[in-house]
């Protein structure tokens, strides 16, 4: 409940509104403009806030200083700049923003040179003409980038500064990418070197010297023999017997 308390809770306001008491020692402050067994609406000027009965403890009714502006721009004679300007005025020494934009915009509309209207519209002047600050810093050549106005120099080379940066990013992964593709395929192909001369059935030999002839007897035997040839006692010694 506290949580939920706290979303509707606003600054203490101007005397004469109507009040809103909140559980936890909030309130709401400005009109009334609905309210219903469950729920209570409230206009506070720039948009409306609603609370559940549930959490109002109580409601004191006034004439809040959104309904004052309300009943006095409704008296308004027509083409009364002077009468706008107070009101403008007085709607922003009591926090009422949107109000005060509405009463200056109706200053402009009957005097367009007022200089106080139009400035506190946030207007310039731009060769004798009042502008928005949008038309004053296009009519100077500007354009808006990010939020920012500047020149269209400033823009190409903040423009060029990111595609440069994006670019150099790209190549550097496209290398990681490659250098480790390369680490890839070079296993690859070492195990399938291994695996082939695993399932070939030939072994190096060359690690033993001649290709061996095995016999019968207890290990290799060589013939001919590439490193030695058989003295004639030898061939004699080994005759058959008898012959």
């Amino acid at each position: 409940m506290k949580r939920a308390i706290v979303v509707f809770v606003l600054a203490a306001g101007p005397l004469f509104a109507d009040e809103v008491y909140l559980r936890g020692g909030g309130r709401l402050t400005g009109e009334i403009v609905e309210q219903t067994q469950d729920s209570v609406t409230v206009d506070i000027g720039g948009g409306t806030l609603t609370a559940p009965m549930s959490s109002v403890v109580r409601i004191e009714e006034g004439v809040s200083p959104l309904q004052e502006y309300r009943n006095r721009a409704a008296n308004i004679p027509d083409g009364d700049a002077e009468a706008w300007r107070e009101l403008a005025r007085w709607a922003q020494n009591r926090t009422l923003s949107s109000q005060a934009w509405e009463a200056y915009s109706q200053v402009v509309a009957i005097l367009p040179d007022d200089q106080e209207a139009n400035e506190a519209l946030g207007r310039v002047l731009v060769d004798g003409r009042w502008v928005s600050e949008e038309e004053a810093y296009r009519s100077q050549g500007y354009v808006e980038f990010e939020g920012s106005w500047m020149t269209p120099d400033e823009r190409q080379a903040i423009v060029e500064e990111r595609r440069a940066h994006e670019e150099a990013h790209r190549q550097a992964n496209e290398a990681q990418i490659r250098a480790i593709q390369a680490d890839i395929d070079a296993d690859r192909e070492r195990k399938a070197q291994e695996f082939e001369r695993k399932t070939s059935g030939v072994d190096d030999w060359s690690q033993h010297g001649d290709p061996v002839a095995w016999g019968w007897g207890a290990g290799p035997s060589y013939w001919p023999s590439p490193t030695r040839q058989a003295e004639p006692q030898e061939l004699a010694g080994s005759a058959v017997p008898g012959r």
